[in-house]
């Protein structure tokens, strides 16, 4: 235990020395938390539905009169659109346009002609549309009502179904898809964050022949490859922990219902998050570890390594453009299964604790075999030369 100790103080030591490797590692973490906290500012600022003034560019507003009193009587500002008002949408100096069309002389009865001119393509013209189309479907419901009780009917005999609506998530809308891309920029994070420790400790101090030196000493190698395992690991776990902190600093700082936000992550979700991280914080480094043992240069390894992240980052993409139910099968899937159980957390949603054991206890293995794999390595004297 003690020579492990002594290997791992060394590799410590070698690299907090290196402070600009050290501030470059922990960059990429912060970036993940930087861009989302951008989109849910920038973007989330004009997808909150509920607040602020709403502008209605309408053309033709005189044939509608009682439309455009209602409108205002709701709080909306309206506003002469150019005749042809299509190109200002296209290019977004509208949000969207109604287009009045005057109705048959002396025919009130007959639907009032209203044409939506809008862009599902920007942000600012979906939150638009959907305030406005949420007014023209409340002036409809009180014009028919009041034509059923002129007519002496029931306004409830226009109504063919009650909808009862119940939201019970903690996003809605774009903001559950930016919540769950917190789960592959972790998993990203995991595969990157003690790359450059275990990279220069094997290949790079293969390659300066400090190795060979390393290896002679009375220790078991084993014992080296613990201590190179675990400097890997502290490295990766402080980029965790960086970025862990960032996402809670970033979700807390972004206006309340960017984009759906209602509720964000607690520091107690980020917290359980992160240690649903940790067998992973063990495969990574063992990963790397055994990519950088197997390579015959500094190259050849950092290509090896550089493709690493995208392998677990891309799956847990998929996850999020196509949300997979939680299944017992998946669960032995190292990496796949985490992202589930951390998209759960973040969603707040139920944790089925068996497949969370299932997952840890699956990764753990996996990670056990490649430092099987990795000692069994360690003991072939080629691993002492750069080839």
């Amino acid at each position: 235990m003690r020579a492990i100790l002594t290997v791992f103080a060394k590799e410590m030591t070698d690299h907090l020395r290196d402070r600009r490797s050290i501030l470059v590692a922990l960059i990429y973490p912060l970036l993940g938390p930087v861009l989302l906290g951008t989109i849910l500012t920038f973007s989330g600022g004009s997808m909150q539905v509920k607040d602020g003034e709403l502008y209605v560019p309408i053309v033709n507003q005189q044939a509608a009169p009682d439309l455009a009193n209602f409108l205002q009587g709701q709080g909306a500002i309206l506003f002469s659109a150019p005749v042809n008002p299509s190109d200002d949408v296209l290019a977004g100096r509208l949000p969207f346009a109604l287009i009045v069309s005057p109705r048959p002389s002396g025919d009130s009865l007959t639907p009032l002609p209203v044409k939506l001119v809008t862009n599902p393509s920007r942000f600012d013209s979906i939150a638009a549309t959907g305030r406005i189309i949420e007014l023209l479907n409340r002036y409809e419901r009180e014009v028919v009502d009041a034509r059923l009780r002129a007519a002496g009917l029931s306004a409830e005999i226009a109504k063919a179904v009650a909808i009862e609506e119940q939201n019970v998530g903690r996003a809605a809308g774009p903001a559950v898809i930016m919540l769950s891309m917190i789960p592959p920029f972790l998993i990203f994070t995991l595969f990157t964050g003690g790359v450059h420790v275990a990279l220069d400790s094997t290949c790079g101090e293969r390659e300066r022949g400090s190795f060979e030196p390393l290896m002679i000493n009375p220790v078991e190698r084993y014992q080296v490859l613990a201590g190179k395992l675990g400097a890997a690991m502290g490295f990766t776990l402080m980029a965790l922990g960086v970025q862990a902190v960032a996402f809670w600093v970033m979700l807390h700082w972004v206006p309340e219902g960017s984009l759906g936000l209602v509720a964000r992550p607690s520091a107690i979700q980020l917290a359980l998050i992160v240690s649903v991280c940790l067998p992973l914080v063990v495969l990574a480094a063992a990963t790397q570890l055994l990519i950088s043992a197997v390579t015959r240069s500094m190259k050849e390894a950092q290509t090896y390594l550089g493709l690493l992240p995208l392998i677990p980052g891309l799956a847990g993409m998929v996850l999020v453009l196509a949300p997979i139910r939680v299944q017992p099968l998946l669960a032995a899937i190292p990496t796949f299964g985490q992202t589930l159980v951390m998209g759960q957390l973040v969603r707040s949603e139920t944790i089925s604790f068996p497949f969370l054991a299932v997952t840890a206890v699956a990764t753990l293995i996996v990670t056990t075999l490649l430092l099987l794999l990795g000692f069994r390595l360690y003991e072939r004297e080629h691993m002492l030369f750069a080839q």
